[in-house]
């Protein structure tokens, strides 16, 4: 029993490594670390001069930065040199991605990895914290491990930082739908440090907590996280403030007249190496309403009340500070979203089950000669 638990779970780890390096493959080839953008490329990230808001985003830098300096001097010479001297037999990232221009510089080449790799692993963990979020508030086992891999091949990413923060409300919702409020106050200076927007999430993990705990402690835990996102995302504009750009870019009236031009409900764009429907397209927003009507009412309140919540919240911040149709603005709607996947996906699931025995009934009487048949004919 436990070998055959052991090996469903290694087969199940390597099916999502397999889905994940897909997804990630699909990204990189397509923006990279935005290397040639002036305002946020890699290399000005991990030198702290990106443009704001940016440049508030530095958790993933910052960690490249300090396991760089970490690095004996000779341990580091002898990698760049592996990579470099031996050009092109060795630095993979240049000779697959043309858009990782970056990677070619020694100064940068190993931190370049460093960001590479965490994304990677991030984007991972976060369908696998996924997968337990769903089992968790659907009770949907086999529906909770498929939502996570058709989300992460359909997720809008378009930054580095668009996967740790996947992975930081996964997570999030996951402690906050077990009452972990300690572990959530440890997790929001660390999120918000990889982007902003995470001390606006937390408040709409309320629901979730007040589940587990009183009022007043759900609504304490909740204040405290925003608090401690508030304080980070300050230190960050403080310490940043010389930088160029704007503390926050005001796009309201563009995406207005974005949403009022009916051509935009109808582009695409090349995903995978194939020409699909993009963003705010008809199909997927199609897609997007038959999921939320066979997934809504089957959610439990609390992840009900979660959703509009984060409907309430990121809408607005979208609509204020979003770009067209950029997608990937709306995060806070990526669990709600793969909820409510995991509930349709079940749906098709149990219905399958149910028109199984009619059928297998029928293949039957078809076939035996002596059965009874499923419907007379006279």
């Amino acid at each position: 029993m436990a070998e055959g638990a052991l090996a469903k779970r290694a087969l199940i780890f390597a099916l999502y490594v397999l889905v994940a390096a897909a997804s990630y493959c699909g990204f990189f080839s397509k923006y990279a670390l935005r290397d040639d953008s002036p305002h946020d490329s890699i290399v000005h990230m991990l030198d702290g001069t990106a443009d704001r808001p940016y440049v508030y985003r530095q958790l993933v830098p910052y960690a490249a930065n300090l396991v760089d300096k970490a690095l004996p001097a000779n341990l580091k010479s002898s990698l760049v040199a592996h990579l470099h001297n031996e050009y092109p037999k060795h630095d993979w990232i240049v000779n697959t991605f043309e858009r990782a221009t970056e990677a070619r510089d020694p100064a940068y080449v190993l931190r370049y990895y460093m960001v590479y790799g965490t994304l990677f692993v991030a984007l991972l963990a976060g369908m696998l914290v996924l997968r337990a979020v769903c089992a968790d508030i659907t009770g949907h086992a086999a529906a909770a491990t498929l939502a996570p891999l058709a989300f992460a091949l359909a997720m809008p990413a378009g930054n580095f930082w668009d996967f740790p923060e996947f992975f930081f409300m996964a997570l999030a919702v996951w402690l906050a739908a077990r009452g972990k409020g300690i572990w959530l106050l440890v997790l929001t200076p660390v999120a918000t440090l990889n982007k902003e927007s995470f001390m606006f999430f937390v408040v709409c993990l309320y629901p979730f907590l007040r589940d587990r705990l009183s009022a007043r402690h759900a609504l304490t835990v909740t204040g405290l996280c925003v608090l401690a996102g508030g304080a980070v995302n300050g230190v960050m504009k403080l310490h940043y403030a010389a930088n160029p750009g704007d503390i926050a870019q005001f796009n309201l009236m563009v995406n207005l007249r974005f949403l009022a031009d009916p051509r935009n409900y109808l582009l695409s764009d090349w995903t995978y190496g194939i020409l699909l429907p993009k963003g705010f397209n008809v199909i997927i927003l199609f897609a997007l309403f038959t999921i939320a009507r066979v997934g809504w009412k089957r959610l439990p309140r609390a992840a009900r009340q979660h959703a509009l919540i984060a409907l309430a919240i990121n809408v607005p911040l979208y609509l204020l500070f979003g770009w067209g149709d950029e997608v990937r603005a709306l995060s806070m709607l990526y669990v709600p979203s793969a909820l409510l996947l995991c509930e349709g996906i079940a749906v098709y699931m149990e219905n399958a089950s149910r028109s199984a025995p009619a059928l297998a009934i029928v293949t039957e009487s078809r076939h035996d000669p002596h059965a009874t048949p499923a419907i007379s004919r006279h």
